[in-house]
């Protein structure tokens, strides 16, 4: 039997974010399917009963376990943090789902110049080192692909030996889209209408699934929602974002503009309602199955382009249209298949006029049959089926497997060849004005010594 080492670069809990929900999910898909998994998770976790074995992000067991197991999966800062996990005979498993370079400039626009500079470097960096050390990439859907591939391209990655080994690439990288479970939700209590004061059993209920990040918009969906209420009183909208479960990701700015924006428009308690606590993985479905429809709103930016909203994955579970912006994978299959409405970006009045068209109950009656017809494309026994198929074989990169011959013709020159203008250049590009100053350190120590040398 396979034993597959997953490591997650977020916490595996009964609360949980996107990361940590997406290596659980994997865990518990490549165990269904037969093979033996590990799943390391900073601080193990507080669930039981589960068909692999989840252990703490130790050291000293994490080396152990890499020298012994046949495949290793991460994501993220995984290899920064355990750079042993790469590089050896054990094939690795690099997981790009969330395109985190993208992902932070939009994440970070608040921040200093310096800082978001250093910021971005680091993702880049990480990113790089990853996709040069990798054996076999998952990606969560078909132009994540076309992105990623021009990045492997650009790293050398797509080579003679590559593509002899595979004309196509899919044994390099291929889709593993983030999923739903396989058994429908069940609802256990209520837990939203009839317990929120201010949301009765009859209001017409939206729900914001996911987090209040930089990336998204809520504000032109609160803008949305003042419109909207007067054309529909009883209008409900509800956030479930609240602090990540993690305290390294915490809470973004977004989260407190938009409930400043709410209480300046005199919603909050009315029309708008928030969260105070992140909800249980397992107690989703309370929350989805009392909502009317599920929203998700987004600025038109370079994230949008290549996102996957994995939370919006819940409303297929759950058979909830969906209200959201266009843009991105999601929202074009959304729109596609009737299952639900999208609108453009940053306008609360097609947003309204989308809220009100899904306030009539026979639109959303057929939008959930879309959403249940489309559901089982979705399970994880399904979309896992390519890491499925490496992991029963997995083997390292055909690269990895066959160095490339050496270069013929005349050396490259040195770095000390270039010309010292080009070199300065370089090095501002990767490491600024504070770079410059330690090389020159360097250069100057190095001088020193060899005068010294000379006296001596």
């Amino acid at each position: 039997m396979t034993h597959v080492l997953i490591v997650s670069n977020d916490i595996v809990r009964r609360a949980m974010g996107g990361a940590g929900i997406r290596n659980f999910e994997l865990a518990r898909a490549l165990a269904a399917a037969g093979l033996q998994v590990t799943l390391a998770a900073k601080g193990g976790t507080d669930m039981e009963s589960l068909p692999f074995e989840v252990v703490d992000h130790d050291d000293a067991l994490l080396r152990a376990l890499a020298a012994r197991v046949d495949c290793v999966v991460g994501q993220g800062w995984v290899l920064e943090a355990y750079p042993y996990l790469r590089g050896g005979s054990v094939p690795l498993v690099v997981d790009l789902y969330d395109p985190f370079v993208l992902e932070g400039l939009p994440a970070h626009t608040g921040a200093s110049w310096p800082d978001r500079w250093n910021d971005h470097r680091g993702r880049a960096r990480v990113l790089a080192e990853q996709m040069r050390d990798g054996d076999f990439f998952l990606c969560a859907s078909e132009r994540q692909r076309d992105y990623w591939l021009g990045a492997l391209s650009a790293l050398g990655r797509i080579n003679p030996a590559t593509y002899d080994d595979d004309d196509t690439l899919r044994s390099l990288i291929d889709v593993v889209a983030f999923g739903i479970p396989d058994e429908p939700p069940r609802q256990q209590r209520h837990a939203l209408r009839g317990v929120v004061p201010g949301i009765g059993a009859d209001d017409y209920l939206l729900l914001w699934g996911g987090g209040l990040w930089n990336w998204f918009d809520p504000l032109t969906l609160v803008r949305a929602v003042q419109v909207a209420a007067d054309r529909v009183p009883n209008l409900r909208l509800y956030f479930m974002a609240a602090p990540h479960p993690n305290p390294v990701v915490g809470e973004m700015d977004m989260a407190g503009r938009t409930r400043q924006l709410a209480a300046e428009l005199g919603l909050m308690g009315r029309h708008v309602f928030f969260n105070d606590r992140w909800i249980d993985y397992a107690q989703r479905a309370d929350y989805l199955l009392d909502a009317d429809c599920g929203v998700s709103t987004h600025p038109d930016h370079l994230e949008t382009q290549f996102a996957f909203r994995t939370r919006l994955l819940d409303c297929v579970w759950a058979g909830l249209p969906v209200i959201c912006t266009r843009g991105d994978t999601l929202a074009d299959l959304i729109a596609a298949r009737g299952m639900g409405i999208t609108v453009p970006p940053e306008s609360p009045e097609a947003l309204a006029e989308a809220i009100v068209a899904m306030a009539d109950s026979g639109r959303r009656e057929g939008a959930s049959a879309a959403l249940r017809g489309a559901a089982p494309e979705f399970h994880w026994s399904r979309v896992v089926e390519p890491l499925v198929r490496f992991c029963r074989a997995p083997r390292l990169a055909a690269d990895r497997r066959t160095p490339p011959p050496a270069v013929e013709g005349p050396p490259a020159a040195s770095p000390e060849a270039r010309p010292l203008q080009r070199r300065i250049a370089d090095r501002y590009r990767e490491d600024g004005a504070l770079g410059i100053a330690a090389a020159m350190g360097r250069t100057a120590a190095r001088a020193a010594r060899r005068a010294a040398q000379r006296r001596g």
